[in-house]
């Protein structure tokens, strides 16, 4: 008796059953404490992007409201100042010094101006205010040239003017003002103060009502800015560091206010004047703002999300988009928090479960390993070895149930030997029957072969006969040509000889020669002899051509070459076969050729015009009457592919699946030994090719031959 082979265990961890019920608990406590952990963290994760971007859209909108309401109260202040202005001062006061000076007290109350201007029905600056919003005065030289000057220097402040003057009150949207940057000089400050809005409003006679003058308010952007600015710094309070506000023009593209802006102390580049779908590619963003959406989740750059709210503002001459953003990473940073918290837990819980465990698996693994020595010593042959059975419970039960096992393995073990004496006469006549049965599978299939061979030349003689049927129909009527009129050839040629000789004959030609010769042109049909000879000749080399083009058809078609690979030219097997099948369509079908650029391929070309003949023959006979046949050529990825297509009757679905069984057919008895698509269908596999058809009944057939271009020589 050989050693019993102790089972071995990919993992050293498993050798032991108190591993194994370690392993087991700590996996069915930690699948519980894992799924609530990430059920956790998945719920907490979706409230709190839900709860930020309710949040965000909410201070979105109170932000837009903000700045709705600084454009109210700046459109109330300038129709004040305007309307005010003719009751204090009669017309268009000519004290300029007056006028500055109550200019420069509405500029330092308001703080949000730069320049504040009065100008007459004509363009020209009556007053404007000399000190900036501090109280710092404005260089001299620059207010003496404005002073001077025409409103036409600047083209948008003239816009405005123009519709003031014509009794309407405008506004001008974000942009940068000439007439500041003239009095101003922000090249080096926050780029915020290079931008401005502007208002106008008509100042109006108090008695006759009449336009007699313009205000002009220039709003520093800066101020706009400001209010977005501190978003940020509410954001930042929050502890949400990467917070801030945003604010797109009203084609919800143009970026006019950001916390990323040049000379600005806090923050790096420059957002202003940028393009969401230019320059970042934001085209879902911009379309989101169009569709009125409240809130948005993008990343900018790949890989940095980042979720948006977003608000416009209800002033109709603005529209504005206010936006208020955070990044993905600072929202969810509680989250993360929360995922290592859970994480810590799980980890605390599963090792109080393995020292549980470790311990409950002691008491079971003691008498286990007692019962495995004594079955190991049962296991070497001794069946004489019993388990001690210390208890009553499983373990006990187990060790009795080992007992009788012994006791029955050792009664096995002499009928064993019995057999093991009869077991090679048992072996040895096996063998023999064996053996009997590979040499009667070996006969059966040089049987079955030599069957398939000759049903291949009974196939490939059936359609030589058609062919010979045809062919001899075809040599017929070119030798007609030959026989019919070789004696018409003659009888022509001899009246033309004798013509001749007569007027050779003749002395001299007179009137009444030439008569004679008429009469007996006339008499032997000159004209018609002189037109027929040249269309009998042509029906002669025509006829020879054929019958030797035919002929030649005939010995390649019937050439035994099945043991050979050759090039084969496939356009020429095809056009070989139509030639040889000629009488089977001519006059009633028509043959579409639309030959492809392809190469010659290897293969057998006996066999290949066989499938050719095969599949041609069907569908000529498939098209009943009148109809046409498409013959289709084409390389496809390194593939030759024939396709051969007609308009005939087509083939039912149900005899799809079985047109390339052996002696399976749907014509008529006589007609057919339904082995010519079986048989072509064996040759196209020996190619390694392909053949597929699909048919619709009464609508025709299309058979599809795929063939590689090279093959293996068989050695």
């Amino acid at each position: 008796m050989g050693k019993s082979a102790t089972p071995k265990h990919s993992f050293m961890l498993f050798h032991s059953l108190r591993n194994k019920l370690l392993v087991l608990m700590i996996v069915l406590s930690l699948i519980p404490l894992t799924g609530m952990s990430i059920f956790s963290y998945i719920v907490g994760k979706k409230q709190i992007e839900g709860s930020i971007k309710l949040s965000l859209a909410k201070m979105a909108q109170d932000t837009a409201d903000k700045i709705d309401l600084m454009l109210s109260e700046i459109k109330d202040e300038i129709h004040s100042m305007a309307t005010t202005y003719p009751l204090i001062y009669s017309g268009l006061s000519k004290d300029r010094y007056r006028l500055n000076s109550l200019l420069n007290a509405y500029c330092f109350n308001h703080n949000v101006y730069d320049i504040l201007a009065v100008l007459d029905i004509n363009g020209r600056f009556v007053a404007i205010n000399t000190t900036d919003r501090l109280g710092a005065p404005l260089p001299n030289d620059k207010l003496a040239e404005v002073l001077n000057g025409n409103i036409d220097r600047f083209p948008e402040e003239k816009k405005l003017f123009a519709s003031s003057i014509a009794g309407g009150s405008n506004s001008q949207d974000w942009y940068h003002s000439r007439l500041v940057q003239n009095l101003y000089d922000y090249r080096k400050e926050d780029i915020s103060y290079q931008y401005n809005i502007a208002r106008s409003e008509p100042i109006r006679d108090p008695v006759s009502h009449e336009i007699i003058g313009v205000w002009l308010n220039v709003l520093s952007w800066a101020y706009i800015q400001n209010i977005l600015d501190n978003v940020e710094t509410d954001l930042a309070n929050l502890d949400l560091r990467t917070g801030y506000g945003f604010m797109l023009s009203k084609d919800a593209d143009t970026i006019i206010g950001h916390k990323r802006r040049l000379n600005r102390k806090a923050g790096s580049g420059n957002f202003y004047g940028m393009k969401l779908v230019e320059n970042y590619g934001l085209v879902t963003m911009r379309d989101a703002i169009q569709n009125q959406a409240r809130d948005f989740a993008y990343e900018l750059p790949v890989g940095n999300g980042k979720i948006s709210g977003l608000a416009p503002i209800d002033d109709p001459s603005f529209g504005w988009i206010i936006g208020v953003e955070v990044e993905q990473a600072d929202v969810f940073r509680p989250i993360r928090i929360l995922a290592y918290w859970l994480l810590g837990a799980t980890a605390l819980l599963a090792s109080l479960v393995v020292l549980f465990t470790y311990w409950i698996a002691g008491g079971i693994t003691v008498p286990l390993k007692s019962l495995i020595r004594s079955a190991s010593t049962i296991a070497q042959g001794n069946f004489n070895e019993r388990v001690p059975i210390r208890s009553s419970d499983e373990v006990g039960i187990l060790g009795a149930t080992f007992n009788e096992m012994a006791g029955a393995l050792s009664a096995r073990e002499i009928l064993l030997q019995d057999m093991n004496r009869n077991l090679e006469n048992m072996v040895r006549d096996r063998t023999i029957e064996l053996e009997n049965s590979h040499e009667a599978l070996k006969r059966a299939y040089f049987d079955l072969q030599s069957a398939q061979e000759q049903l291949i030349q009974t196939e490939k003689m059936a359609s030589l006969g058609q062919l010979v049927s045809g062919i001899a129909h075809e040599i017929k009527n070119p030798l007609n040509f030959i026989y019919g009129n070789t004696g018409f050839l003659t009888d022509y040629t001899q009246k033309l000889q004798n013509l001749l000789e007569h007027f050779e004959n003749l002395p001299s030609i007179s009137a009444e020669d030439k008569s004679e010769i008429e009469r007996l042109k006339e008499n032997m049909h000159y004209s018609f002899i002189k037109q027929d000879l040249k269309v009998l000749i042509d029906n002669f080399s025509e006829g020879a051509r054929r019958i030797n083009t035919i002929v030649s058809d005939l010995r390649t078609f019937s050439r035994m070459d099945s043991d050979t690979i050759a090039d084969v030219d496939v356009h020429a097997s095809l056009e070989m076969s139509l030639n040889l099948l000629r009488n089977q369509y001519k006059k009633r079908i028509e043959i579409h050729k639309e030959y492809g650029d392809i190469p010659k391929i290897m293969g057998y070309a006996g066999k290949l015009n066989q499938v050719f003949m095969n599949l041609l023959s069907n569908a000529f006979h498939a098209v009943q009457g009148n109809g046409d046949v498409w013959i289709r050529t084409r390389c496809n990825d390194g593939m030759v592919e024939i396709e051969i297509v007609d308009n005939g009757v087509g083939i039912p679905k149900e005899h799809l699946t079985r047109i390339f069984e052996p002696f399976f057919t749907t014509k008529p008895v006589g007609q057919g030994t339904g082995l010519g698509l079986s048989i072509s269908y064996g040759i196209i596999e020996q190619h390694q090719g392909r053949i597929q058809v699909t048919s619709t009944p009464q609508k025709g057939s299309t058979f599809t031959v795929q063939l590689p271009i090279f093959q293996e020589k068989a050695g």
